[in-house]
């Protein structure tokens, strides 16, 4: 379905994948999950693409390689974002390792795994300074638990960082729906409503809701005048 190339809408102009994805978040988001599953079942359209739930499966049980693997044969990371998030997933690998002891071979991933991606050479310094401080942690009395959390963090780290269609962007159909909603209010040459804009019709004030009557007059010429004269006084 992903790569179905259907369209809907009156021109034909929305993906019908991308449209049902969006969709199926906003139900999640929304706390409808039991919709969202029922859509993703009904749609074959899942919410997660397949390279994040690859990405989740490997992160949650520590398949570090198949990870490292996973983000560098996604085309849509720039070298900037790649970068990023290994440097994040080399933090959690190395830190696993300094937590079981196995220093040899945390340094053997920093000292051979690391620049073979090119990641820079300051993010291989940050790497090596992260390891240096974890040192003087109390590493010992991490357990499973602290792991798992570290893990789901970092999953939520990536989900930052990982671009679309990978990742969709958060609220991503509420976003869509009021930039619509901005676009008409913009057009919109008589505007003068400060009620929330409905979105069972297109949104258009007409005239008649524009005032047309003087209630109050400024008198601003006056004191613009005065405060003119004042500073020339300063000024001389």
């Amino acid at each position: 379905m992903e790569n179905s190339p259907t369209t809907i809408g009156p021109k034909g102009l929305i993906k019908q994948h991308e449209f049902v994805r969006v969709i199926i978040q906003s139900l999640y988001s929304l706390g409808y999950r039991k919709s969202g599953s029922c859509l993703e079942s009904e749609s074959g359209v899942s919410y997660k693409s397949m390279n994040l739930e690859l990405l989740e499966s490997q992160i949650l049980q520590g398949d570090w390689d198949g990870c490292i693997n996973t983000l560098c044969a996604i085309q849509e990371l720039a070298d900037e974002t790649r970068a990023s998030v290994l440097f994040l997933v080399f933090k959690q690998c190395l830190l696993e390792y300094l937590i079981g002891g196995d220093d040899t071979l945390a340094l053997s991933v920093l000292r051979n795994q690391v620049p073979a991606l090119r990641m820079g050479k300051e993010n291989v310094h940050n790497l090596a300074y992260s390891i240096i401080c974890l040192k003087e942690m109390e590493l010992s009395k991490a357990d499973d638990n602290v792991i798992h959390g570290q893990r789901k963090n970092l999953l939520t780290e990536l989900g930052t960082l990982l671009p679309p269609p990978t990742v969709l962007p958060e609220r991503r159909l509420e976003h869509l729906v009021e930039t619509a909603i901005t676009a008409q209010i913009d057009s919109c040459d008589y505007h003068n409503s400060v009620e929330p804009i409905s979105l069972y019709e297109d949104h258009n004030c007409s005239r008649d809701q524009f005032p047309t009557e003087t209630i109050q007059v400024c008198f601003l010429l006056p004191f613009k005048l005065l405060l003119l004269k004042n500073v020339k006084k300063k000024q001389n």
